[in-house]
């Protein structure tokens, strides 16, 4: 196979990808505006992939890397809730606008799409766990712009032959993520500060990196136009995650509950039936073991 192309590639995910691809064999390209990602994520491939800062809307740089490639996972967004709240016109620029250029350009030249969506599009849970065929209602613009980042990739494999697989990832943790739940739990558990729970019985669906990337990993070789679910399959309340966090830690702070904040989510676990079966692939870190690995390669 050509080279793979990864955007978003200095990121918490698309680094972890990138250094597995390389391990797999493969010529790997990232681009990446660093917005968010950061070039130390890249330090044990940094002299073996292909390093482009650049913006995912720029076409004629698109247009030669996805031209030159075989393979494009799409990761790059902006990617969390409340920055996209905070500036949704940034949000609807970077992943409808981008997502739209990267999908035309892949039909163009007869590459695969490999992208990178989010439970978000379910909004809250009407059922659970909940299936691929869940009705899609976000609750917020990053929900909404993932929604209309589907949409344009399935309306492109109808019209021109796009080949594409979608996977809609649950909350992903593990090494080198931070400003979400786990990694701000962890950092304060450590310094002994209190936790706090916007939400008690918010419960949600984390799945670690490693899972992810195995899942990513084995999309390569899956051919239909398939969506979805990459989750754990189990759902944890935001109360149990801090308790858990300050037992494997010996945080000594407090567990502050606050209301849970506008557009997020109450409740959501994934069925991962039909990503078992398709990927024949399954997660295999629980949580507890998963924050013990970010807590040992952090802490010592």
């Amino acid at each position: 196979m050509g080279s793979i192309l990864v955007t978003g590639g200095a990121g918490f995910i698309g680094s972890h990808l990138a250094e597995r691809l390389l391990n797999e064999g493969y010529n790997v390209i990232i681009i990446d505006n660093l917005s968010r990602g950061n070039l130390n994520n890249l330090l044990n491939v940094r002299e073996s992939v292909k390093f482009i800062k650049g913006d995912i809307r720029d076409y004629n740089l698109m247009n030669d890397l996805i031209k030159n490639s075989e393979v494009i996972f799409h990761l790059a967004s902006l990617s969390r809730v409340i920055p996209c709240i905070k500036d949704p016109e940034l949000c609807f620029k970077v992943n409808v606008e981008g997502t739209e250029i990267i999908a035309r350009l892949a039909s163009k030249h007869g590459k695969k799409l490999i992208f990178s969506s989010s439970r978000e599009v379910y909004g809250t849970a009407k059922y659970i766990p909940v299936d691929e065929d869940h009705p899609l209602n976000p609750e917020n613009p990053y929900g909404a712009s993932k929604v209309a980042a589907e949409s344009i990739i399935k309306a492109y494999s109808k019209c021109y032959g796009l080949n594409y697989i979608i996977l809609r990832l649950t909350n992903v943790y593990g090494p080198r993520d931070f400003d979400r739940v786990i990694p701000i739990f962890i950092k304060n558990a450590q310094e002994g500060k209190d936790l706090i729970v916007y939400g008690a019985d918010k419960v949600l669906d984390f799945i670690y990196i490693d899972d992810v990337i195995n899942a990513f990993v084995k999309s390569i070789e899956v051919d239909e136009g398939y969506i979805l679910n990459i989750g754990s399959n189990t759902g944890t309340s935001l109360l149990e995650l801090a308790k858990l966090v300050k037992k494997i830690t010996g945080g000594k702070g407090n567990i502050l509950i606050k209301d849970k904040r506008k557009g997020e989510v109450d409740k959501f676990v994934a069925d991962i039936k039909k990503a078992k079966e398709v990927l024949k692939w399954k997660p295999t870190v629980e949580l507890e073991e998963g924050i013990k690995r970010i807590v040992k390669g952090t802490y010592g």
